[in-house]
């Protein structure tokens, strides 16, 4: 039993793998058919509907494993963290490295976001709402001047999308993490810290 459940899992993770590469490839979830990606991963059309309904469920569930997955990181990493700039960095250089590990798991949830947030219940895990909670906490600290926290979030995770962006797009060269210290700083900056 515990094998046929470790080969379900794989054939589920081929799908997911091979649906993120030809989404990078095309740019576009539309792009791509669910033929290609049972192709891609090397399984029948019958696994892939065994697994997912359509192509839409397959694109929601990376997305919404992705987005909480990151969040839930986010927030893990700044326990035991006080400063507001000790959390910034610390998230910064999660996402960063989450990047560079996954490039396509991350380069698709950033680039799908738009499409999707309608769906997704706002909650802790949100990474959206993980910087909106340490902004305002760090303002009702008195560490950064109290202010919009709506504009606040909305510039530092903004800074944060284009790094990712940036990187997506070859701009930036190299290794993402390698520009967390130099990003979390001016993110820091931005909120008046």
């Amino acid at each position: 039993m515990e094998r046929r459940a470790e080969r379900k899992a794989d054939t589920r993770e081929r799908i997911e793998r091979a649906f993120l590469k030809l989404f990078l490839e095309e740019g576009e979830i539309e792009g791509t058919s669910i033929k290609e990606i049972a192709r891609e991963a090397e399984v029948s059309m019958g696994a892939m509907y065994n697994h997912f309904e359509s192509k839409e469920d397959l694109a929601w569930e990376i997305f919404e494993y992705g987005w909480n997955d990151i969040g839930e990181g986010m927030l893990r990493c700044t326990r035991g963290k006080p400063r507001l700039s000790d959390k910034i960095r610390v998230i910064i250089e999660y996402v960063f490295r989450r990047f560079d590990e996954d490039r396509l798991l991350v380069n698709y949830v950033f680039r799908t976001r738009h499409k999707h947030l309608k769906r997704l219940p706002a909650s802790r895990g949100n990474p959206y709402t993980v910087f909106r909670l340490i902004i305002a906490d760090a303002a009702r600290r008195g560490e950064i001047p109290s202010g919009d926290l709506e504009v606040k979030t909305s510039l530092i995770v903004g800074a944060i999308v284009q790094a990712v962006d940036s990187a997506i797009l070859f701009r930036i060269k190299g290794r993402l993490s390698d520009t967390a210290a130099v990003t979390a700083d001016c993110c820091v900056r931005m909120l008046g810290a």
